[in-house]
C-alpha cells in the first residue's frame, strides 16, 4: 500500500515511517496534497458528536505521508471517545488563529486512535518541530481547563480522501 504508515524492522527495532513514494524532482520530494498539509498553520477537524451535530476544533497536525495526518488529544477527552466511536472527520487548511485558510476546501478523512508504538514519539517530535513556542502555551491552557487530565497522550490518525460531493452525514 501506498502512503500508509509502516512499522520497518531496522537493527531489531520498530521505526514508524511513511512507506516511500517516488516523487518528481520539481515537487521538492513531496506531493502538492502532502505540501498543502504541511504549510497548515493549523487544521480545522470536524467531527460528529450526535445526532445531525458536527464540531469543528483547530489542531496542531504533521502530514504523514502523502494521505494522512496525525495530531495529538487527550485520551480523557471527549473528542478521543467520539472519535473511537465514529472516526469520519472532515478536515480542511487553517491558519494562525484557527480560520479556513483562504482558497482551502475540506476533505473528507477516517480517524483512527493510536495509544501506543513508535508513532507516538515520531509525532510528538514532528509537532514539536512545526510549532515549537505553541506547545508550551497549548499544554498551559490544557492544564488550566481539564486540570490532572493527561495533555496529549493519544495520536489520532486520519487518512484524507479526495474532496467528495457527498457530505458527511450521522448514521
Amino acid at each position: 500500500m501506498t502512503d500508509t504508515l509502516v512499522d520497518l524492522t531496522v537493527d531489531s527495532r520498530q521505526v514508524a515511517r511513511p512507506a516511500p513514494r517516488p516523487r518528481p524532482a520539481w515537487s521538492g520530494g513531496h506531493s502538492t496534497t502532502a505540501n498543502v498539509w504541511r504549510d497548515a498553520k493549523t487544521v480545522l477537524v470536524t467531527r460528529v458528536t450526535g445526532p445531525r451535530q458536527l464540531t469543528t476544533v483547530p489542531r496542531l497536525v504533521i502530514p504523514i505521508g502523502d494521505t494522512q495526518l496525525a495530531f495529538r488529544v487527550s485520551s480523557q477527552s471527549d473528542e478521543a471517545e467520539q472519535l473511537a466511536r465514529d472516526g469520519r472527520v472532515l478536515v480542511q487548511p487553517g491558519d494562525r488563529r484557527g480560520t479556513p485558510a483562504l482558497g482551502s476546501h475540506q476533505c473528507q478523512g477516517q480517524a483512527q486512535l493510536v495509544t501506543a508504538g513508535t508513532l507516538l514519539p515520531y509525532v510528538e517530535a514532528e509537532i514539536a518541530k512545526k510549532y515549537r513556542w505553541r506547545i508550551p502555551v497549548a499544554r498551559f491552557a490544557h492544564r488550566l481547563g481539564h486540570g490532572d487530565a493527561p495533555y496529549a497522550d493519544v495520536v489520532v490518525l486520519v487518512t484524507v480522501a479526495e474532496p467528495s460531493p457527498v457530505p458527511m452525514l450521522p448514521r
